[in-house]
C-alpha cells in the first residue's frame, strides 16, 4: 500500500472524508459506484477474498498516474506449482460488478494465466500494463489510452475470457484463444499505435480455425498506424495469418473496416485497405 492516510473514498463525487492506510479496508467499505482514490505507492488486493470487498459492487480505482501509483496483478511470485493452470489468477474481484482502473500502470508477470478472474465487465482507462495477462472482465473488457508493454519475445493480452474487447486509443499486441467455438468472439479497435515485436506476425493475428460455427468479428475504425509483418493473404500489415493461411484461414472471420467489410469467409472483398493500395505498389 502506499503511504498511511493515501487512500481515500469519493461517493458522488464528493469525499467521504476518511482516510485509510489498508486498500482492503477502503474496499470493504466503499459502496457499489464509490470511486477509490490512491495516493503514490504500490497496491493490490491479491489474497483478499472479493466476498465483503468487491463482490457485486461496481467500483473505479483511481491513481495519480504511471509515474506514481502502481498496481500488482496477482502474485508478485507466481507458484510454479500452478504454472499452465488459473491458479496463479487473481480472484480478487471475483463475482464482482464493474470494475475501472484510471491513471496506473498495471503490473503482471510473464507465466501463463494470470489475471482478475470472474469480473463481470473491465475498464481500464490512461494506464501503462506491463507483462501477460489473460483474464479481463467475462462480459467485455474496455481499454482506453492505454499502453501494453509486453514482456520479451511473448504477447500482452489474450482474449482469454472477454466475448467482447474494445480498444480505444491504445499501443499494444494483442492475441485471443479461450471461448473459441462457444461464441462469436468481437474485437473492436480505434486510433490505436501497433508495435509488433512477435516475429512474422500482424498486430492482429488470426487462427479461426477453432471457432466451429461461430466467427472473430473485427471493426476497426479510425486512424491506426502499425508496425508488424506484413501478411501475403491479407496484404495488410494490420490483420492476417501469420503466414499460416493454410491451416489458420478458414472462413470464420469478418472484418471491417471503418464501416465496410473487407475480409469475409476467408477471402478479401475488397482491395482498398491494402499496404500495396495506399502505398501504390500492388
Amino acid at each position: 500500500d502506499g503511504a498511511p492516510g493515501s487512500i481515500t473514498i469519493e461517493r458522488g463525487g464528493i469525499p467521504t472524508g476518511k482516510t485509510y492506510t489498508k486498500l482492503a479496508d477502503a474496499t470493504a467499505d466503499a459502496q457499489s459506484g464509490d470511486t477509490i482514490k490512491l495516493g503514490e505507492g504500490n497496491y493490490t488486493l491479491y489474497g483478499v477474498s472479493s466476498v465483503g470487498h468487491t463482490k457485486g459492487k461496481n467500483l473505479t480505482f483511481e491513481g495519480l498516474g504511471a509515474d506514481k501509483t502502481a498496481w500488482n496483478i496477482g502474485a508478485e511470485v507466481p507458484n510454479p506449482d500452478n504454472f499452465g493452470t488459473e491458479y496463479n489468477g487473481d480472484y480478487s474481484f471475483d463475482g464482482a460488478g464493474t470494475v475501472t482502473f484510471k491513471n496506473m500502470t498495471m503490473r503482471s508477470g510473464k507465466v501463463d494465466y494470470l489475471g482478475f478472474i470472474r469480473a463481470n465487465k473491465t475498464v481500464v482507462d490512461n494506464c501503462v500494463i506491463n507483462g501477460k495477462t489473460f483474464y479481463w472482465g467475462y462480459e467485455s473488457a474496455e481499454f482506453k489510452n492505454t499502453t501494453f508493454n509486453p514482456p520479451s519475445f511473448d504477447y500482452a493480452l489474450w482474449t482469454y475470457s472477454s466475448p467482447t474487447m474494445t480498444f480505444d486509443s491504445c499501443t499494444f499486441n494483442v492475441y485471443t484463444d479461450a471461448g473459441a467455438g462457444s461464441h462469436d468472439i468481437t474485437v473492436n479497435v480505434n486510433d490505436c499505435k501497433f508495435n509488433s515485436m512477435s516475429y512474422g506476425k500482424q498486430a492482429l493475428n488470426i487462427n479461426d480455425s477453432n471457432m466451429g460455427e461461430y466467427k472473430y468479428i473485427l471493426n476497426i475504425t479510425g486512424n491506426n498506424t502499425v508496425t508488424a509483418a506484413r501478411d501475403n493473404t491479407t496484404c495488410s500489415q494490420l490483420f492476417g495469418f501469420g503466414g499460416k493461411a493454410s491451416t489458420n484461414n478458414t472462413g470464420r472471420t469478418d472484418v471491417t473496416i471503418d464501416g465496410v467489410k473487407v475480409w469475409s469467409g476467408g477471402k478479401m472483398l475488397t482491395h482498398d485497405y491494402t499496404d500495396g493500395e495506399h502505398d501504390n505498389a500492388f
